[in-house]
């Protein structure tokens, strides 16, 4: 409910703007001002989508599954430059917090290979500060809150997590304190770490929840949370600390479950399920979410006499406008700022670029149900 009345707020006040042009400046290329110029009938987007930059956003980078627009988890993603740490703390305090926004499905990556890295959603990979690409030393901070879905039952239930390597899994109390639920840490292969209390979770229950993770050295990666609803007495589990990169999953063969997951399985553990993670109160949508998208056409640059160019397109369905602006002299990238208007025919009028540099220019076209469509681009040298 609340985030529903932030959405129609944002509308309301979005309402108020005049229809007039605004000036944006793009973000890391101060020289390059982008006006929207105003053609046909307007309306507005529910969402702000200045808020997630698509050159600095990262989506389900682990593959978990199928994203939803109002659910997931928001995460922060550390590098350290290559050096170990063997507590997921000392990634937090001593390495250093990446630009970029990560945001997933869901958890729930089997013991399998890692080298793709964290690729955003222009197609580049972050890097840590030598060049290298981010596919081991680096640690995520996810936020989440945890709710049950329609067909788990209410009642006690404890945790658990399968990680390579260490993990942290923290929930708030109720007086608002972060308490450690799950103490999986350290260099380790897959191993089941098990919590030693447990939680009552009824259909009201909504439990903020952060799932700290380490990577070390590469490749093998696992990240799988569990929970298990308690019926009668509870059972110690005689899997909790045993650990080995083949024992629950075969990594060389599609990450098949081996007897040790199937029996953990058996005995009515669970993985978190995608329809269990909502999204944290700061966060009115999970901007991973691929709604329906736009097809892109006729882009084109206009020179103008005094100096400008006028990038023009048109979208099949009302979309946003922005510029991916690329200098490919220098290498600067930048995306400009929206003003939220969902239209078909777009023109935004590009001044200040650096006469003599070569530019390379996208159009970003996002639906009003958060479909995101980026062009081929072209070329400009002014």
């Amino acid at each position: 409910m609340n985030r529903l009345i932030m959405i129609f707020a944002f509308l309301a006040s979005n309402i108020l703007l005049s229809a007039c042009s605004e000036t944006f400046k793009s973000a890391n290329v101060d020289e390059v001002n982008a006006l929207n110029q105003d053609e046909g009938d307007l309306a507005y987007s529910l969402f702000d989508v200045n808020k997630h930059k698509l050159n600095k956003l990262v989506c389900d980078p682990m593959g978990s599954g199928e994203t939803q627009l109002m659910k997931g988890l928001k995460a922060e993603l550390y590098y350290t430059n290559g050096k170990n740490y063997d507590r997921v703390q000392d990634y937090f305090d001593k390495g250093i917090k990446a630009q970029f926004e990560l945001f997933y499905s869901q958890l729930n990556v089997p013991t399998r290979l890692f080298q793709k890295g964290f690729p955003t959603q222009t197609g580049e990979l972050v890097k840590d500060d030598d060049g290298n690409e981010l596919n081991e030393y680096f640690a995520l901070k996810f936020n989440t809150v945890l709710k049950l879905k329609e067909d788990d039952k209410e009642g006690l239930y404890e945790f658990a997590v399968l990680s390579d390597d260490g993990t942290l899994i923290k929930y708030k109390d109720e007086t608002g304190n972060m308490k450690i639920l799950v103490n999986n840490d350290g260099d380790h292969p897959t191993k089941l770490g098990c919590s030693t209390t447990t939680i009552e979770m009824t259909r009201q229950t909504e439990l903020y929840v952060e799932v700290e993770y380490y990577q070390g050295p590469r490749y093998h990666i696992s990240l799988v949370p569990l929970w298990r609803h308690i019926e009668g007495n509870r059972e110690k589990e005689n899997l909790c600390g045993k650990y080995g990169n083949s024992l629950y999953f075969d990594y060389n063969n599609n990450s098949e479950p081996q007897q040790a997951y199937l029996d953990l399985i058996n005995r009515e553990w669970k993985v978190w399920d995608l329809e269990n993670f909502h999204l944290p109160s700061d966060e009115e949508i999970n901007p991973c979410h691929e709604g329906e998208t736009a097809t892109i056409k006729d882009l084109r640059a206009d020179s103008n006499l005094d100096g400008g160019f006028y990038i023009r397109w048109s979208t099949d369905i009302p979309t946003t406008s922005q510029l991916r602006i690329i200098n490919k002299d220098n290498g600067e990238e930048s995306i400009t700022d929206s003003d939220n208007i969902l239209r078909t025919e777009h023109s935004i009028f590009l001044t200040k670029l650096k006469p003599g540099n070569n530019y390379s220019i996208q159009a970003i076209s996002i639906s009003e149900t958060y479909g995101k469509t980026i062009s081929s681009s072209i070329d400009l040298t002014p």
